[in-house]
């Protein structure tokens, strides 16, 4: 027989029934508030977010207790807790400051100090770069999503208002977050619906005590029982449904339900500018001032924009410059910002006109090109792409850059250029053009590039933390030794071979907390994604001495050939190493063996593929084969049998004498031969198999008078140099479809000829090499 409960007034409830009736449900909105809170914690927005938890745990406590306190007015209650709520994140927070500030008051005076710098750079227009400030904020969110799920539920009776608040927050951050914290989502909902269940049935309870009705004993934990099965049975089977919705239909999905928190979103990342914000987390803005390396990431195949450019390039967002603790941050702000004396980084930009000249000086090998960007969807961060180095903008623009230190002023260095932004809103549908400085610079270049490095490259492109490991260290050593390496160019050329056999992957675990991300990924992992191939080539550039940045952007896109257009995708996003060298700037290298990813094409000699209206000769005027010495040595023989005596060696007065010297000849050409052979295959290193064969080409048929013009495609070429060789059209045409294909359609390259059609192409391009040569001999003059 089932018992009942007697039914009793208020003033018959004691201690006991009172902690029966509330124990339940504060453990029950405790789990589902701390679900909320972990998922914060472990979602690496920021370092130090492990005082989360035990900053909202005594937030619910308060929040109960103040609630059943009936003789407690709701605005003392809420004032107290403001109290008790900074109180308790003061203490919290001390953990994450100086160590020389040893008491609670130094911390809450610094605390102050910071808030009021903050307040001042955001009242200027700057963006807040305090990442200690953001942690302080989240400490003070999560107080009141307790405090304030405790007093809706033992209060005010609000139970579905405590859930959505929560359930609002955790799915922000699901949303965003990579990977996701589904077990802390599943926990909240389980958690939340008990919750609406218990507190339903004891508010029933109290109408029927106050009715004097009578009741089964233990209902609320009957009830909570039989919706903890059906909970788990719903869970269960949402957990196996099939995810058959696309990433495409869930981004259409997310844009329509998110635009009106765009705004909202933007300004946060304004107030704390320096959150590292997970893989796949933010608004797409590059402009944060750092990134830290972090697990896996997932992002959508959505337009961005569309760029029309005669030249596939990448198309470069923002240069990071100092690499900490797994974070890359940008400091050219705040360097510049010191150097001018600005409230904030954003004031020490330079304003820059419509189609202003940018005065930038390391233009080595460079040529300019036009590139039109059309967007598809607003630029919340207003920046401005570009292809190389900006030589000027079609809209008015903002600089980020550094600057030189005189002896009494300071000068702008638009070669240390962070980023560009537009002064003016950048929405969906408009179009800006850059005319950028495209690098052409050959491989012969580089490898001449001095080592002299400017200071401004030393002091900050050179910098690593404490934490680079020896073994990271002693890989980079042995990468260059093994490939005997001597030049930076060559050193960056061993180490971008060595990470492209490494395994391209988007699924990663999170690194491990207490080892270096680098070390990880180098020796651990050996597998990501781009993120990591850039920050362990950077790294082990400037452990060998070489000055490299880390930039992030978009690799070129699909090209459209029916429009004409570089369509650029969200998961485009990118970065990758760029190499410092003096006279010619900063060089894009591709260490990421990403199928959207493309290694720099370079040509392999001032010469090759240089425009012949601007290349000058070979050899200069008066060296040992300009032919005016061959007239003169002619002349002399025609005055007289004893200047042409004067020219004989004792050898040609020997009949025997021809034996050495047609020696001499024979070792002569096959030293030359070899050296030639060493010459070419060098050349080509670092280049793939379609690239080695179309560059093979091209470098034999320049030796022979026939290189090609740069305004010329490859089938363009490839017709030409078929006309001089016709019995090698067809291998000709092929080779240069199959590089076409791979350079600028991004698609897979088409088949290569047979080795053997190969060879005899070569072979044939040497004899026209001999032949040219001979050609351009002087003839010997008939004898009078």
């Amino acid at each position: 027989m089932a018992t009942t409960t007697i039914p009793r007034t208020a003033h018959q409830r004691s201690l006991a029934s009172e902690l029966g009736e509330v124990l339940p449900g504060a453990i029950l909105a405790l789990v589902m508030s701390g679900a909320v809170i972990y998922s914060l914690s472990i979602s690496n927005w920021a370092p130090g977010l492990d005082i989360l938890l035990p900053m909202a745990l005594p937030g619910l406590i308060v929040g109960v207790i103040f609630a059943r306190l009936q003789w407690l007015p709701g605005w003392l209650a809420h004032l107290l807790s403001t109290v008790l709520g900074l109180t308790w994140a003061v203490q919290l927070l001390g953990g994450l400051m100086d160590e020389r500030l040893l008491s609670w008051r130094d911390h809450a005076a610094d605390l102050l100090i910071r808030g009021a710098i903050w307040a001042r750079v955001i009242g200027n227009g700057g963006r807040g770069e305090d990442i200690l400030l953001f942690v302080a904020a989240l400490c003070l969110l999560c107080w009141a999503l307790a405090y304030a799920t405790g007093w809706m539920v033992f209060r005010r009776g609000w139970v579905w208002m405590a859930v959505v608040i929560n359930a609002v927050l955790i799915l922000v951050n699901y949303t965003y977050v990579l990977p996701k914290p589904t077990v802390p989502f599943f926990v909240f909902l389980a958690a939340a619906l008990l919750l609406v269940v218990y507190e339903n049935i004891v508010q029933r309870q109290r109408q029927w005590d106050s009715m004097q009705m009578e009741y089964p004993d233990m209902l609320p934990i009957r009830f909570v029982w039989s919706a903890a099965l059906v909970c788990g049975a719903l869970i269960l089977l949402t957990a196996v449904l099939p995810g058959n919705i696309t990433i495409d239909q869930a981004t259409r999905t997310w844009s329509t339900i998110s635009a009106p928190f765009k705004a909202a979103r933007a300004r946060w990342e304004d107030l704390f500018s320096t959150i590292n914000a997970p893989p796949g987390a933010g608004s797409g803005s590059f402009t944060l001032r750092s990134a830290a390396l972090g697990g896996s990431r997932q992002l959508s195949d959505a337009p961005v924009m569309t760029v029309r450019s005669t030249e596939y390039e990448y198309w470069r967002a923002m240069a990071m410059d100092r690499y900490e603790g797994g974070v890359w941050q940008n400091t050219i702000g705040e360097q510049a910002r010191a150097a001018v004396g600005a409230a904030a980084a954003e004031q020490a930009r330079t304003p820059f006109e419509a189609n202003q000249d940018i005065p930038v000086f390391n233009v080595g090998g460079r040529r300019e090109v036009s590139q039109a960007f059309t967007l598809n969807a607003d630029r919340e961060d207003d920046l401005i792409f570009v292809g190389g180095a900006a030589a000027k903008v079609s809209v008015p623009a903002a600089l980020e850059h550094n600057y030189l230190a005189g002896e009494n002023s300071v000068a702008p260095n638009y070669d240390d250029l962070a980023l560009i932004v537009a002064r003016e809103p950048l929405r969906a549908g408009d179009t800006y053009t850059v005319t950028a400085l495209v690098s052409r610079v050959d491989v012969a270049t580089l490898r001449a590039a001095s080592t002299d490095y400017p200071a401004w490259v030393r002091e900050r492109y050179l910098q690593l933390p404490p934490t680079i490991t020896d073994r990271t260290r002693e890989l980079a050593a042995r990468i260059v030794a093994d490939a005997r390496a001597t030049t930076p160019y060559d050193q960056a050329l061993a180490i971008q071979e060595y990470l492209r056999t490494f395994l391209y992957t988007e699924s990663i675990p999170n690194p491990p907390a207490g080892q270096d991300q680098v070390d990880w990924f180098l020796f651990d992992q050996r597998a990501g994604y781009c993120d990591y191939f850039a920050s362990s080539m950077v790294v082990m550039l400037r452990a060998q001495g070489i000055p490299a940045r880390w930039v992030r952007g978009f690799a070129g896109g699909e090209f459209d050939a029916e429009s004409g257009l570089y369509v650029v995708k969200e998961n485009l996003a990118h970065t990758w190493p760029e190499v410092y060298f003096p006279g010619v700037g900063w060089e894009r290298f591709e260490p990421t063996p990403a199928s959207y990813t493309s290694l720099p094409q370079r040509p392999l000699t001032a010469a090759f593929g240089q425009d012949p209206s601007e290349a000058g000769p070979v050899i200069a005027p008066g060296g040992l084969n300009d032919p005016a010495r061959f007239e003169n040595l002619g002349d002399e023989a025609e005055q007289g049998p004893s200047n042409v005596g004067a020219l004989q060696t004792p050898a040609s007065q020997n009949g025997n004498g021809w034996l050495p010297a047609l020696g001499g000849i024979l070792a002569a050409l096959a030293l030359g031969t070899g050296l030639v052979y060493a010459r070419w295959r060098y050349e080509l290193r670092g280049l793939s198999r379609v690239g080695q064969a179309y560059a093979g080409m091209e470098l034999l048929a320049s030796w022979g008078g026939r290189g090609q013009d740069p305004h010329t495609t490859p089938q363009e070429y490839a017709a030409t140099l078929s006309r001089d060789l016709p019995a090698h059209g067809d291998t000709i045409r092929q080779i240069a479809a199959a590089y076409q294909a791979e350079r600028y359609r991004r698609a897979r390259a088409a088949d290569l000829p047979p080795e053997q059609e190969e060879r005899d192409l070569r072979m044939s391009l040497a004899r026209r090499i001999v032949t040219g040569i001979a050609s351009r001999l002087p003839q010997p003059r008939e004898r009078r």
